[in-house]
């Protein structure tokens, strides 16, 4: 079999793959983040190993997802594998290493999926699309406000609690509507293209072509910039809505949720980063690993504190004391 056939066969594997990611994505919408992560791989692959089969290939997998299932999923390909994938390939086409690839993929895919996901949607007023979300939002909201009134009904001296419980939820549900899509599809991006990069990094041998390793989890650091995303965040969504005195436009507290939640989530991630090099440093065992991990996911926010001090503090940096003559010890300089 000649080279050029074995290339068409490779392609019509591909798309075979793509398309029963998305398949299984619309039929099982629960593991819809897995399997279409997955199946976008093989667009990333062609884009860093084979580009001119990328257009061919995308076309095939549009028009056979077309076919299978219907019109408006086979257009989510474009924002959730086709564009994601571009944006990586061409970040890394530009010198840019793996994690800073990773990173301007991510923003870029975000701002491209949320226009798009606007348009199809309506408005982000929240039009029923063909992802209702805010939809399954509300109806979980409702599932919980149930139980809490059959909490009260059972016993009437939890009233106070069962209030408080009640404002927190609906208070959550209010800020979660706000981050509907640009957080969601955030989120969705980073797994996505995670799964991207690790998955072209493990076939890059097999395919013969070259992909950097992405860096240890321990060695992830963040452009310190990113620390105006937070404070204009809480400028917007927590101290400008809490003035009693001013009304705060709808979309300036959508802005303001979204810019706090992703930035919040990028800090987070820093933080773990900066706790799991800690790990390694102090040779923690196996039980403080697992203590700290679990805290981890329970004090979140003091997670994200650590990753934003980390931007100043730099722990992963090695420190060195030099000491003088013992005649000048007064006088001893510590060096960073």
């Amino acid at each position: 079999m000649n080279k050029f056939a074995i290339r068409w066969l490779e392609l019509a594997f591909m798309v075979l793959i793509t398309v029963t990611g998305h398949y299984l994505t619309v039929k099982f919408p629960l593991i819809g983040m897995f399997t279409l992560s997955l199946g976008g791989v093989p667009a990333f692959v062609l884009l860093v190993s084979r580009g001119k089969l990328f257009l061919p290939y995308a076309a095939l997998t549009f028009i056979t997802s077309w076919n299978l299932v219907s019109l408006p999923a086979a257009l989510m390909l474009i924002p959730l594998v086709f564009m994601p994938a571009v944006f990586m390939s061409s970040a890394l086409k530009l010198g840019l290493k793996p994690l800073q690839a990773v990173c301007v993929a991510l923003l870029s895919a975000t701002l491209f999926s949320t226009g798009m996901w606007t348009i199809v949607n309506g408005s982000f007023a929240g039009d029923k699309g063909p992802i209702p979300i805010k939809e399954h939002l509300a109806q979980q909201v409702q599932l919980v406000e149930k139980q809490l009134d059959e909490i009260e009904a059972k016993n009437p001296d939890s009233y106070e609690a069962v209030h408080a419980a009640r404002k927190n939820v609906l208070d959550l549900y209010e800020f979660s509507q706000l981050l509907v899509p640009a957080t969601f599809l955030f989120v969705w991006h980073v797994l996505t293209l995670s799964v991207f990069y690790m998955g072209a990094y493990k076939l890059s041998a097999k395919l013969d072509y070259k992909l950097s390793e992405f860096p240890a989890f321990t060695e992830w650091q963040f452009d310190w910039r990113i620390i105006w995303f937070y404070m204009t965040g809480l400028l917007l969504y927590h101290f400008l809505s809490g003035l009693e005195q001013i009304s705060v436009p709808w979309l300036i507290r959508v802005l303001g949720a979204n810019l706090l939640a992703i930035s919040s989530m990028i800090y987070y991630i820093a933080g773990l980063s900066v706790l799991f090099f800690m790990f390694d440093k102090y040779k923690a065992g196996m039980f403080t690993r697992l203590l700290m991990s679990l805290l981890a996911l329970i004090f979140t926010q003091a997670i994200v504190w650590f990753g934003i001090i980390d931007v100043w503090a730099d722990f992963r940096k090695p420190r060195s004391v030099s000491l003088q003559s013992d005649s000048d010890d007064s006088d001893s300089d510590i060096f960073n």
